[in-house]
């Protein structure tokens, strides 16, 4: 463990790429953006995660991640050209869950992370450390905690202290009841939200007893797909520009799935309950915005108090906070050392000063 050495000889298999946001970790690999080395992992397929991968697919060996994020990264096009497609096909290698993989004597292992469809954590164990990287994640029963780590790389979206939902555990129960009275009301409710929180939002609707038919386009109705191929229940769902679909919407009771970035574009009518899906709220579970809308705090990242949590779970040697994406890492690296975690941001210094512990 790192206790038994000097913090700046594990931190040398650990650094952070502010330009690609690439979590490098031991010798060979790079997570979640592009570095010129011969493993590049994607932890999931939001697009802040796939960052150069055009690059990593023609310049690294093998790309790494879940079958389901395989699936996603291709079925959202986020890969157009055919032949880089042949490329990446050849070089995809899908590991599942605890599946083990070897490269130059380090060993890969996916952990679960309950953030979208096929989301993982990695772990790499290298010239004997073991490094894990977290991603993007909610602290819940189903979330695996990393284990004696030597080094922990986390993500600091709700980073701040301010980031605290006390309410969270009531948001699915209030969604769901703003589903069914905008059902009985207008007979029309429209959802918006990202990819991978939408087919969330379906699970739990399913779960709880909402059976009314789903309407989708083209690229969420890819995504529906996927999920349904690896568990989520879904069922009863049209794309819409099929005659099905479009009698559906003028006969009977349905909801629609909008991707998130046409919610500043919706038309207010008096036919219809719109609801934008985000994990940008921390006062209310669900908020009015005008006559039509509601915002449901429905979020698949962890807030400020899971986050301390999991350190406090994982009980590693160093924290790295991720401060290479949106959210708050200085905040959050402040708040573990107040606690006495030995814990630096990168991209930054690697310099640990050991006085303030």
């Amino acid at each position: 463990m790192a206790s038994k050495t000097k913090y700046s000889e594990a931190l040398r298999y650990v650094d952070i790429i502010g330009e690609t946001c690439a979590i490098l970790i031991g010798e060979n690999i790079a997570v979640d953006g592009f570095w010129d080395r011969p493993i590049r992992i994607i932890t999931h397929a939001h697009y802040d995660h796939l960052k150069g991968l055009r690059e990593s697919i023609l310049r690294s060996k093998s790309i790494i991640a879940t079958p389901p994020t395989h699936e996603l990264i291709i079925a959202l096009g986020y890969i157009r050209s055919k032949d880089l497609l042949s490329t990446y096909l050849s070089k995809r290698i899908s590991l599942n869950y605890h599946e083990k993989y070897v490269v130059n004597n380090e060993v890969i292992e996916l952990y679960y992370a309950d953030h979208i469809l096929g989301a993982a954590q990695v772990l790499v164990e290298t010239n004997d450390y073991r490094i894990g990287y977290t991603g993007d994640f909610r602290l819940t029963s189903k979330t695996e905690i990393l284990k004696n780590l030597d080094i922990l790389i986390i993500e600091s979206t709700y980073g701040n202290p301010s980031f605290r939902r006390p309410f969270k555990n009531d948001v699915e129960e209030l969604f769901v009841d703003l589903v069914l009275d905008g059902l009985e009301l207008y007979r029309r409710v429209i959802i918006y939200g990202y990819y991978g929180k939408l087919q969330e939002a379906m699970h739990i609707l399913r779960t709880r007893g909402v059976d009314e038919p789903f309407i989708m386009p083209r690229k969420i109705f890819e995504v529906t797909r996927i999920a349904e191929k690896y568990g989520y229940r879904i069922g009863n769902y049209y794309l819409s520009s099929t005659k099905a679909a479009k009698s559906i919407m003028y006969n009977d009771k349905h909801i629609v799935f909008e991707h998130f970035n046409k919610a500043r574009y919706r038309r207010i009518r008096d036919d219809a309950l719109y609801i934008i899906l985000s994990g940008w709220e921390f006062t209310e579970p669900i908020k009015r915005i005008d006559q039509s809308t509601w915002l449901v705090a429905l979020s698949d990242h962890g807030d400020f108090d899971e986050l301390i949590q999991y350190v406090e779970r994982t009980q590693p040697e160093i924290v790295v906070v991720d401060g290479s994406r949106e959210g708050d890492a200085h905040s959050l690296a402040k708040e573990l050392r107040k606690r006495g975690w030995k814990a630096i941001v990168l991209p930054g210094s690697k310099t640990i000063d050991t006085s303030l512990f």
